[in-house]
Parts: C-alpha cells; sequence; structure tokens
C-alpha cells in the first residue's frame, strides 16, 4: 500500500531525517511512500495540486513563519480533510494546540524514530481496515481477511494460504502478527491461523474449513484453547443459540 506524506518544515536536516525514517519503517512494513516537502504552510497552499485524501498523512512544523503548523491544521480540517495530522515541535508545551485539531500526535524534535514508528503503525492498522496488504516483486495484494485461513513461515518466507490460492511474502510472522485483527491466533512458531476457519480442534491439531490441518505447539496450548472457546461460543441474537464458524468443533486432550 502507498501512504503519501506532506511534510511541512523549513529546516532541511529535519526533512532529511523525517524521510529517513519514513523510508526505513516503509521498507519493514512492505509499504511504499511519496513524500511531498514544502517549507511553509503559504508554500503548500499555493502549489498544492488537489485537496488531499485520508491516506495523505501530514507533518507539520509546529513552528514557521506567518502561517503556523496549528494555522495549516486548522485550514485543513475546516476544507473537509480527516486524515492524519502529527506535528512537529521543539517544544512540549504545543501538545495542547493538537487537541484543537484532532491532531494523531506530536513528535518532540530532533524526531526518534521509535515515537515515530508507533504513529506509523497505528496509521496502517487504521489504513489497511478489514485486507492483508503486502508487495512482492511483481505486484501489489490486498486480500479480505475473511478470505485467509492461515500463515505459515519458511526461513524467511510467508505462505498466505487463502480459501483461493496461496500467496508467498519475504517477510516473518513476527512482523506480521501485530497488524492481525482478533481473530487471527499464533498457533505454532510457524503458523499463524484465522479461527472463522477453524473447523475443529482434536489434539494438537487443528482443521481448517477447506481440511488442511495446522499444528498447535505445546506452549501454545492453552492460549488457542481459551482464544477459540470465546471466538466459537458467540450468541446468536435473532435465534437465540449459541453459534460456532463453520461449525466449528474442539476436542483438546
Amino acid at each position: 500500500m502507498k501512504i503519501t506524506v506532506t511534510i511541512l518544515e523549513d529546516q532541511p536536516i529535519e526533512v532529511e531525517r523525517l524521510k529517513n525514517y519514513l523510508k526505513e519503517w516503509c521498507n519493514e512494513n512492505n509499504f511504499s511512500f511519496e513524500a511531498n516537502i514544502f517549507h511553509s504552510g503559504e508554500d503548500y497552499f499555493a502549489n498544492r495540486k488537489d485537496p488531499p485524501d485520508i491516506t495523505n498523512v501530514f507533518f507539520l512544523d509546529v513552528q514557521m513563519s506567518k502561517l503556523t503548523g496549528i494555522d495549516v491544521a486548522k485550514r485543513l480540517r475546516q476544507e473537509g480533510y480527516q486524515g492524519y495530522i502529527i506535528f512537529l515541535t521543539a517544544f512540549k508545551e504545543y501538545v495542547f494546540h493538537g487537541y484543537e485539531v484532532h491532531a494523531l500526535n506530536y513528535l518532540l524534535k530532533p524526531v526518534k524514530p521509535a515515537q515515530l514508528f508507533l504513529c506509523l503503525d497505528e496509521i496502517a492498522k487504521n489504513l489497511l481496515g478489514n485486507s492483508y496488504f503486502f508487495r512482492n516483486k511483481q505486484e501489489s495484494i490486498c486480500i479480505p481477511y475473511k478470505d485467509i485461513l492461515c500463515f505459515s513461515s519458511s526461513l524467511h518466507y510467508v505462505d498466505i494460504l487463502t480459501v483461493s490460492e496461496t500467496y508467498c511474502q519475504y517477510s516473518s510472522l513476527n512482523n506480521i502478527i501485530d497488524y492481525l485483527p482478533q481473530e487471527f491466533i499464533r498457533t505454532h512458531r510457524s503458523f499463524i491461523v484465522n479461527m472463522a476457519h477453524i473447523y475443529k480442534i482434536t489434539g494438537n491439531v487443528i482443521t481448517l474449513s477447506n481440511r488442511t490441518t495446522v499444528q498447535i505447539a505445546r506452549s501454545y496450548m492453552n492460549q488457542v484453547a481459551e482464544a477459540f472457546a470465546k471466538y466459537s461460543a458467540r450468541l446468536d441474537v435473532k435465534g437465540g443459540l449459541f453459534v460456532t464458524p463453520h461449525s466449528a468443533h474442539m476436542h483438546i486432550k
């Protein structure tokens, strides 16, 4: 997935620092980004081509000549922009101004990668919504979570098994698990399973809806049993009955 980043910052060294950290995060998380750089609020409004959409993330220096970052943020909100605004500042007291324009966060300069990456992680989760997104050398792929049965890892690659086909991604399960919704659970160091596709659990073996089987490691057994019990025993409000996904059954010894 691509994120468009608009940076309003009058200090070139801060711009380069931010761009380098953005590139690092995108490389690690299978995102691409386009950076639009402006050195003042006036420069931005005079030269932008189109109003920004929700995938455009703004990094605004609070202290700029004439139009401040706060001024720019207020104008963006007045124009109807509903995306993400992150302030850059050398002074902590400016954080209170961020509440007025519903800013995601503020970052103290010089920007530290850990704080920036937390912001980007949150943005990525919200932008991805109900689909899992990744890029390989040939294409960008967006897979609805409901179609994914499981993730399995081998060396530096992860296979994504869906109801119709299998995709391969250069990544690790540790990098993937934090971006998945709650119905996905780690069952083994080599497997993440979508509980919506569990047909049954017998002993330490999970049978998925397509009859593929996945192992549960002993260290994950209690966690899987508890999570699946909570997920499967859901109340059907219309019928007043407890139902299970895909007629699932659990027999754990």
